[in-house]
């Protein structure tokens, strides 16, 4: 347990997906720090989605911040009152157009942990089939495509693929496939097994 205490909190900007705080804090040497960081309104879901031949899923979308295309999996926020799971699945079907009914939970990692409370929810879908069109006109997604672990190694490496989140995503999908393909387990806190519909 840390000695950090909160001596004030304001929120000092807000909109429907993040809130900005400013809060007045004593580090744990006594010394007083205004520390602020963006927290996000609702989580987001991350989806790893392979094909029947193993392949993963990687799209491009335009991010405003960085003003350029980005290789990305689906991912958004999960809704008010909605549980992780069928965000998921809403997302794997608005920005893909693909479904699956062998879903498995990951687990939550955290994201720009010295700037913000940013957790998402990583999930692995397999066996992925097209549904339909993707439904997601709001998004800017372009290049759909099913890509080996090997290649996106190869793209982490050449500096093509550079979201962090999406790479913590693939990795963690990577360690799941390779240890049930020993027939093992990875002990991991929050991961679960998704019974098939």
């Amino acid at each position: 347990m840390s000695d950090w205490k909160t001596i004030s909190s304001k929120i000092v900007y807000e909109t429907p997906w993040i809130k900005i705080h400013r809060d007045e804090v004593l580090n744990q040497n006594g010394n007083p720090l205004t520390y602020s960081y963006m927290e996000l309104q609702n989580p987001s879901v991350y989806i790893v989605a392979v094909n029947t031949d193993g392949n993963i899923l990687l799209h491009e979308s335009y991010r405003y911040t960085l003003r350029r295309r980005m290789w990305e999996v689906p991912a958004g926020f999960i809704d008010a009152g909605e549980e992780p799971l069928a965000a998921a699945q809403r997302e794997l079907m608005e920005e893909g157009g693909l479904v699956s009914t062998d879903w498995q939970s990951l687990g939550c990692a955290y994201q720009i942990t010295g700037t913000g409370n940013v957790p998402m929810h990583v999930f692995l879908a397999q066996n992925v089939t097209k549904k339909g069109k993707a439904l997601d006109e709001e998004e800017d997604i372009q290049n759909d495509q099913f890509v080996s672990f090997d290649t996106i190694e190869v793209m982490i490496a050449s500096g093509d693929l550079i979201d962090s989140s999406v790479m913590g995503a693939l990795y963690m999908a990577k360690i799941f496939l390779e240890e049930a393909a020993k027939g093992g387990q990875v002990s991991q806190p929050g991961r679960k097994t998704i019974n098939k519909p």
